[in-house]
């Protein structure tokens, strides 16, 4: 064997082993991009599933979530403070959804959930009002698809915030007062 035959085997062998590095790495990558995707769901299912247990174990916090959402103006000063808290923390839950699923971190079907307990809140008549007092809070991105998207959207026939009171139930007192 020629020096020269050597060397197009070591070329030979090189190639193979880059081909065999790109296929692990594609194969490591894409477990990788698996796990993201797990651990962003994850994540995201834990703050909701948070902030629906503060709700469900202390009956004054979902009182006062209740009729925030009916009546925002009918809130004490207390009162108005809690329920900025609660919708603060619910809508930074969705603005870090939101952020992943645009990201491609999670996925479409997991976003589409909370997407309608976003839209409940913020379609009721105290949701409404509570963004024109703190949208300014939340990043450009996630307030221009709030506002061009998300509440320009019919609410689901069956929307209730907090599974309280039907959407159209608040918007008539509404008109009506």
């Amino acid at each position: 064997m020629t020096l020269a035959d050597l060397g197009s085997l070591g070329e030979l062998v090189g190639a193979v082993a880059t081909v065999a590095t790109l296929a692990y790495l594609a194969v490591q990558i894409r477990n990788s991009t698996s796990a993201v995707k797990a651990a962003s769901a994850q994540s995201v299912h834990e703050s909701f599933a948070t902030w629906y247990r503060m709700l469900a174990t202390d009956a004054e916090v979902s009182a006062i979530t209740t009729k925030g959402c009916r009546d925002y103006s009918s809130l004490s000063e207390t009162e108005k403070g809690r329920f900025i808290g609660l919708s603060m923390a619910i809508l930074l839950c969705s603005q870090d959804a939101f952020m992943k699923w645009r990201e491609g971190s999670l996925s479409g079907e997991l976003w589409v959930g909370w997407e309608f307990v976003v839209q409940n809140l913020l379609l009721s008549p105290g949701g409404k009002e509570f963004w024109r007092e703190r949208s300014y809070m939340f990043g450009e991105a996630y307030r221009q698809y709030v506002e061009g998207d998300l509440i320009l959207r019919a609410p689901h026939p069956d929307a209730k915030p907090l599974g309280a009171f039907p959407l159209s139930d608040a918007a008539a007192s509404n008109d009506s007062a």
